[in-house]
């Protein structure tokens, strides 16, 4: 679906966030905010390359890449503690 939201703003670029917000809804039945339409169009370049290759299968495209924890000992006391509960 984001491959699609980016290549509708590619064919009209005067579309505004609002209106792609409107026409996925309208054309896809997809109820997305406008921050994340905003946020998938900041990505559109990665994206569509990463639809061209054909190299790239398409689960991956779903994917995004997770930060390393910083303090991988607190995150673990968390998860235990958020599971516990």
């Amino acid at each position: 679906m984001r491959i699609t939201l980016c290549q509708q703003k590619c064919r009209r670029p005067a579309l505004t966030h609002g209106e792609l917000k409107e026409w996925l809804w309208t054309t896809h039945g997809v109820c997305v905010t406008q921050a994340t339409v905003s946020l998938t169009l900041k990505r559109s370049d990665e994206l569509l390359a990463m639809a061209a290759d054909t190299n790239v299968p398409p689960p991956r495209l779903a994917l995004r890449t997770h930060q390393v924890v910083q303090y991988s000992q607190m995150e673990l006391v968390f998860k235990h503690w958020f599971f516990e509960q």
